[in-house]
């Protein structure tokens, strides 16, 4: 198993950026709902179309590599606000590298593992994983406004991420409840692959 350990490396990054991954893409039918949710096209006083399209305008930019720079159709970007979308793409686009670099060792640990049955090696890792969605979770529901300052605290060496309304009023249909859903809709995506793993992993014990 020694020899295995570049692999299982690979499968955990492709596991996290993953769910990072997936959480980007699940964001626009989540930012549909929230705008529902929240009124969000009274709040930017246009139609619900024409906000939705401003934010695949921002997801686009901030996902895609050589689209720039951030133009919004119907929002201002002060040259702050358009420093911490800068950083904020940098970031999407790293998790989409490690994604894409690492998917095979994913692929490959686990095929591996399934041809010798021996997929309950991956139960240990999984349980001590599968805490840290919970305990996150905890502390969203205890105090969502310390964990996000906190994240961003550590991600950002700057302040741009502290917008302000009257310069970036793209920030008013950004709510942090939708942050808080998808903080959440990520945690839940790694829990779903670890209590996957430690499924298959039990069911491959009780085989053997």
């Amino acid at each position: 198993m020694t020899r295995l350990w570049p692999w299982k490396l690979g499968s955990w990054l492709a596991v996290i950026s993953g769910a990072v991954v997936l959480t980007l893409l699940l964001s626009f039918p989540l930012y549909a709902v929230f705008m529902q949710v929240d009124d969000l096209p009274a709040i930017a006083a246009m139609p619900a179309g024409q906000l939705f399209r401003n934010y695949a305008i921002l997801m686009l930019y901030l996902c895609v590599p050589g689209v720039s720079p951030l133009r919004l159709p119907d929002f201002p970007v002060s040259a702050s606000g358009a420093q911490h979308f800068a950083d904020v793409k940098n970031l999407f686009l790293l998790a989409l590298v490690i994604f894409i670099l690492t998917l095979p060792a994913l692929v490959h640990f686990l095929r591996r593992l399934s041809q010798t049955h021996e997929r309950w090696r991956l139960v240990r890792g999984a349980q001590v994983g599968a805490v840290v969605p919970i305990v996150m979770l905890g502390l969203m529901a205890v105090n969502f406004d310390t964990v996000f300052i906190t994240f961003h605290k550590l991600l950002f060496r700057n302040d741009d991420w502290l917008f302000d309304p009257a310069t970036d009023p793209i920030i008013n249909v950004l709510p942090e409840d939708f942050f808080a859903a998808c903080f959440g809709l990520a945690l839940l995506l790694f829990e779903a692959a670890m209590i996957w793993a430690i499924w298959r992993g039990r069911k491959d014990a009780r085989r053997n």
